[in-house]
């Protein structure tokens, strides 16, 4: 077992809830390990009707079964 940092950028439409983008956080962070602890670093958008751009950074808890290529930035 071990600990990984990952950095996300994630679309969120601004239609969204603030539930459905903690939903969306936790489902992203699962396809790569357990998350530990994560927080929204930053929130970009370039206007009203498109998404915006959420930054998230996570620490995983990483099994040895379940390992996944993690991009950093």
């Amino acid at each position: 077992m071990n600990l990984e940092f990952i950095e996300l950028q994630l679309e969120w439409s601004s239609e969204s809830s603030i539930y459905d983008l903690k939903n969306l956080i936790l489902s992203e962070l699962l396809e790569y390990g357990d998350p530990l602890r994560w927080a929204i670093t930053s929130i970009n958008s370039l206007c009203d009707e498109k998404p915006q751009i959420i930054s998230v950074e996570a620490v995983l808890i990483m099994h040895q079964d379940k390992v996944k290529c993690i991009r950093t930035n």
